[in-house]
C-alpha cells in the first residue's frame, strides 16, 4: 500500500474508534435519561436530551466533515498512480 493510503487507512481506523467512544458517552446519557424518567426525577430530562442532540448533531457534523476529507485524499491518491 502507499504512503498516503495508509495513512488515509490509519485516520478511518482512528475515527471508528473515535466514533464507537462517542456511541458509548451516547448510551451512557441515554440510559440517564431512561432512568430519569423511570424514577419520576424528570426536571433533568430535557437538558440531558438537549445535550444529545446536539453531541449527535456535532458528531456527524465532524465524521462527515473527515469522510469528505479521506475521500479527497483517496482520490487524488488513485490519480498519482
Amino acid at each position: 500500500m502507499s504512503q498516503p493510503i495508509t495513512r488515509i487507512a490509519d485516520e478511518a481506523i482512528e475515527l471508528l474508534r473515535a466514533t464507537h467512544e462517542r456511541i458509548s458517552n451516547m448510551r451512557v446519557l441515554f440510559n440517564a435519561i431512561s432512568k430519569d424518567l423511570k424514577h419520576g426525577k424528570s426536571h433533568d430530562i430535557e437538558e440531558l436530551a438537549s445535550l444529545g442532540s446536539f453531541l449527535g448533531y456535532d458528531w456527524a457534523n465532524y465524521v462527515d466533515s473527515e469522510v469528505e476529507q479521506m475521500q479527497k485524499a483517496l482520490d487524488t491518491a488513485e490519480v498519482a498512480k
